[in-house]
């Protein structure tokens, strides 16, 4: 008796093989959330889908692959759009939920 053979999973989604010969970001071609971390006291979040909640302690960011929680002091938003938020703060604790 033979056994079969697992079959491993793509490491790209559909046609994501092409986006990568091409050389284009995961972020771009598939809106994957890009978090950049400007020491403990700023953050930039681009590919968002939503706020959750948003408090001077916590800030809670739906994207496409959970949630981002941010945690601490004075934390606030500076700017954001669309595509893009800046938060500042004093930045104790980040967790993907």
């Amino acid at each position: 008796m033979r056994k079969k053979k697992k079959q491993k999973k793509p490491l790209h989604p559909p046609g994501g093989e092409l986006l990568s010969a091409m050389q284009v970001p995961s972020d771009l071609a598939f809106g994957e959330p890009v978090v950049t971390f400007y020491g403990g006291r700023e953050v930039s979040i681009e590919n968002y889908r939503r706020i959750q909640e948003y408090k001077d302690c916590r800030l809670c960011i739906l994207t496409s692959r959970g949630r981002l929680l941010l945690e601490g002091e004075g934390i606030r938003i500076v700017s954001y759009s669309g595509e893009e938020m800046r938060v500042e703060g004093n930045i104790k604790q980040v967790t993907f939920q």
